[in-house]
């Protein structure tokens, strides 16, 4: 008994030396290879950059409208006022609980807006790769 548990020790250790020597190689060399980065840093290439220079004109109007209704007024459903204003009617009628849930959803679309205008900022950046590389804009 004593010497199979020996040996499954010893059979243990020995694997997982060989583990480690295997991937010595993959940590001693962290650098990645040059071939690799070359189209990152360019950015996408063939299909998936007609794909994507492809959906530039739905992106750039799906952006302008979730804009539009988020900045909307308080009669816009779906806007940061309106969930606003519904929470007040909530709070005033004794529901605290989905008043609190709604202030917390309109917190997260005022949140939403700075993120969405900043990527409406650098769809004309995109645009301008997409037709200098010779994908088009899809329109």
């Amino acid at each position: 008994m004593r010497t199979s548990v020996r040996r499954m020790a010893v059979l243990g250790v020995t694997a997982v030396a060989l583990a480690m020597s295997a991937a010595a190689p993959a940590l001693a060399d962290p650098s990645p290879d040059p071939s690799s980065t070359a189209g990152s840093t360019t950015g996408p290439t063939g299909e998936r950059a007609k794909k994507l220079c492809g959906k530039l004109p739905q992106l750039e109007a799906r952006v302008d409208k979730v804009l539009a209704r988020l900045s909307g007024g308080a009669d816009q459903p779906g806007s940061v006022e309106f969930v606003k204003k519904r929470a007040e009617k909530a709070r005033a009628n004794g529901h605290t609980d989905l008043a609190t849930a709604l202030d917390s959803r309109a917190k997260a679309r005022a949140d939403m807006i700075p993120v969405l205008q900043k990527k409406k900022d650098g769809l004309p950046k995109l645009t301008g790769w997409c037709t200098s590389h010779g994908y088009g804009t899809g329109k």
